[in-house]
């Protein structure tokens, strides 16, 4: 059921670059997070989400400190050893200082376009319309002249149809993992989310109707099993769900970025763009890295706690990013002072030993069965 997913997954270069012949548009790398990928798409642009991977660090240090996150790291050694030689520019959001300053490396250090979505720090809806004004403006002259082609309204619209009904198809999965824990195995649940990352949107459309179509008539699964919500920034790396799996624990929710933060987005409102990129970025769910005093994030993560009968929260930390570091010690605390039991793990992308990894987890699902 999984093994399509799998196989993108496992061949990522060999799958992006079928599909940049087949449909012969450019190839555009969007770095994290929340970059709107309607706009690649109606500019004709081929969109591929890299939130890192697990290559060993050779290159990018001799440009970023080794402080800064693996996720950063990582997606720069990818072009530093060619191996993104298909991507033919970069679409960096401003969610953090390190993605700030990677964008002014890329600059200097590679000859590819890049573009910025800059997201505005401010209390109030009329000074972020104000200031995305202007930013949609450049990204979208940045867009067409790398694609060379104009967005139109209608180019505009399908675009969010489309995308629009790839979060539509990724919440329903994420709904039947939460009404039946242990239908899908942690592994080939975030496989299946990940899949997206590279695939065209139509092309992993489809793939998802025909998993929600088989899922729909299996039943969960069987015994008394710890429920764990996740909490951080990137779901990576995969093979601590193999753990999990193992473990014999359910995943019922998380609250990452590239997770539900991201999945539970709705459609991108084409009609008015620069409202529906605002509401794009700031809403529903809110993150360390976007500065929304009207959505705060301690009420939200206890209602995903109640609202998908998880026993515990495990805070899936990738070390460096200090946004997700910040606000970890409050909502720990705000989640154990309403009785809900939390840990947290250390991870880096590249990293290849989870033994550590594996003893704290399975600790802290023995402590959910008592």
């Amino acid at each position: 059921m999984f093994r399509n997913f799998h196989e993108v997954v496992n061949n990522v270069s060999k799958t992006i670059q079928k599909h940049e012949t087949e449909l012969d548009r450019p190839v555009i790398g969007v770095m994290p997070a929340y970059f709107p990928l309607e706009l690649i798409e109606a500019a004709g642009g081929y969109p591929v989400q890299l939130w890192g991977n697990n290559l060993a660090i050779e290159k990018a240090d001799a440009h970023l400190q080794s402080y800064c996150c693996s996720v950063a790291r990582s997606a720069m050694e990818l072009e530093l050893r060619d191996a993104a030689h298909m991507v033919k520019a970069y679409a960096f959001t401003s969610l953090c200082d390190t993605l700030i300053n990677l964008r002014e490396i890329y600059r200097r250090v590679f000859t590819k376009p890049t573009l910025e979505l800059s997201i505005p720090i401010t209390r109030t809806e009329q000074a972020r319309h104000n200031y995305l004004t202007s930013v949609v403006k450049s990204v979208i002259d940045g867009l067409e002249e790398i694609t060379g082609n104009k967005i139109t309204s209608e180019s505009l619209s399908n675009a969010a149809k489309l995308h629009g009904r790839t979060r539509e198809l990724q919440r329903r999965l994420y709904r039947i993992r939460r009404e039946k824990p242990g239908i899908v195995k942690n592994h080939d649940f975030y496989t299946a989310i990940k899949t997206g990352f590279f695939l065209p949107a139509d092309v992993y459309n489809r793939m998802l109707e025909d998993l929600l179509q088989n899922l729909a008539d299996l039943e969960g699964g069987q015994g008394d099993r710890p429920k764990l919500l996740l909490c951080g920034m990137v779901f990576d790396p995969l093979e601590i769900y193999k753990i999990i799996d193992e473990l014999e624990a359910y995943v019922v929710d998380d609250d990452f970025a590239n997770g539900w933060r991201t999945v539970s987005k709705d459609g991108l409102n084409a009609d008015n763009l620069v409202e529906g990129i605002t509401d794009f970025l700031f809403n529903p769910a809110p993150c360390c890295c976007i500065y929304n005093p009207d959505n705060d994030r301690h009420p939200y993560l206890l209602e995903k706690v109640k609202q998908s009968g998880a026993e515990g929260v495990l805070f899936w930390y990738i070390k460096f990013c200090e946004p997700d570091a910040f606000d970890r010690p409050q909502l720990m605390k705000h989640l154990k002072d309403a009785g809900v039991p939390v840990a947290f793990i250390d991870l880096e992308l590249t990293m290849t030993n989870f033994d550590a990894v594996r003893t704290r987890i399975s600790a802290f699902c023995e402590m959910l069965e008592k």
